[in-house]
């Protein structure tokens, strides 16, 4: 089954899902929760299934998106439609990465509102390849590392206030999202 409905009880209890996360705008006995399946290469058949999955969710009135991933990665362009997708969405969206979130699976992630990883999950290693798996020209890798900085400035920094002093943390550190390209 590529996507189901649960009930938010069981995943309070396991990832700690919060009220404050959710936006409820009918009484429930629980919050409802879509979860979504990635655990293939991005290609256009996972952009497609991403589609159905959130109209779904929507017409549903689900509180909470959760994509189950674990993908090496796939095509950019796919990438890039889901993580625009996310990044729009009215819904919140968890990703839940069990085992890989490689490459085109790293960006994905990085526009989600929420990361949680089972214990020796991987994630990154976005430098952009070809078909065979040499690394394209610098002009693809430059595109790829502005795209995984602005994912992660889009969940904007947390205001941090000691004494007098006031200071910024971005919530997620856009030198790590654009390091995840650099082989280095």
């Amino acid at each position: 089954m590529k996507s189901g409905i649960f009930f938010a009880l069981i995943f309070s209890v396991l990832f700690g899902f919060s009220d404050a996360f959710a936006q409820e705008t009918k009484p429930r006995a629980g919050k409802l929760v879509y979860k979504f399946n990635i655990k293939e290469n991005i290609a256009p058949a996972i952009w497609r299934q991403t589609k159905q999955a959130f109209d779904a969710a929507e017409s549903l009135k689900a509180d909470l998106f959760l994509i189950h991933m674990n993908t090496y990665g796939g095509t950019v362009v796919d990438a890039d439609s889901i993580r625009t997708r996310i990044l729009n969405s009215k819904i919140p969206v968890v990703v839940f990465i069990d085992n890989n979130a490689a490459s085109a699976g790293a960006l994905i992630s990085l526009a989600c509102d929420r990361i949680y990883m089972r214990t020796g999950s991987s994630f990154g290693a976005a430098t952009v390849v070809n078909q065979t798996g040499e690394k394209m020209p610098d002009k693809y890798q430059s595109y790829m590392r502005a795209t995984m900085r602005a994912t992660a400035e889009s969940h904007g920094k947390d205001t941090i206030i000691n004494g007098q002093d006031t200071t910024y943390r971005w919530k997620r550190d856009p030198r790590i999202a654009e390091a995840m390209v650099d082989e280095r």
